[in-house]
């Protein structure tokens, strides 16, 4: 993914440290991808109040629940006059290790905000070969008892996993459909550190 689009390097940095961040914190990481886009005829004022609260509302959900996420999300637009947004969740995934639950809490939330149907929450399936219908990519940090050859294979399916969800996640930093938005108006926000 990196290779097919120009990207913004700020966006790259800001998913690489939390995805630093949450890996330090938790040995397994279940990262999930989804699209969230208002209903036909939404009036929208130009701003980014609607993924700002579906972030502040899924944030104090999973607090709450006792799960430690963090999130990305970046706004496009192109020729559409209202924008849509690419959002990832990186979640505790010792805790976490389906998407369901994610998508259906999003998607009622998002059909809370904007007033519209279901539907308006689509999910982000990553490409990668086996994988067993999760909805997303788990990464597990190799154990720190492990020593030789099992150490040596949780290093590599550690390293294959991070550099999967890197590539899968790298989508939200491409360039193009980025630009368009309101002076004053950010094209991406994240979750504090």
């Amino acid at each position: 993914m990196l290779e097919r689009y120009e990207h913004r390097t700020d966006i790259l940095n800001c998913i690489g440290m939390r995805m630093n961040y949450m890996i330090a914190h938790h040995c397994k990481v279940f990262f999930v991808r989804f699209d969230a886009r208002f209903p036909e005829g939404f009036l929208h004022h130009g701003g980014n109040r609607e993924i700002s609260q579906l972030m502040k509302t899924l944030k104090e959900f999973y607090a709450y629940q006792g799960v430690g996420m963090h999130y990305i999300w970046v706004r496009e637009q192109v020729s559409s006059p209202v924008p849509h947004y690419h959002v990832v969740l990186l979640v505790n995934g010792s805790l976490i290790q389906n998407a369901t639950g994610i998508w259906n809490k999003a998607e009622e939330v998002w059909s809370r905000i904007t007033g519209g149907p279901s539907g308006l929450i689509h999910h982000g399936w990553p490409t990668r070969q086996g994988l067993s219908g999760i909805g997303g990519i788990m990464i597990r940090r190799p154990s720190s008892k492990a020593t030789g050859q099992p150490l040596i294979l949780q290093q590599q399916e550690f390293n294959t996993a991070w550099a999967e969800a890197v590539e899968w996640v790298s989508y939200l930093a491409k360039t193009y459909s980025k630009g368009n938005a309101p002076h004053r108006v950010r094209e991406y926000g994240a979750s504090q550190l």
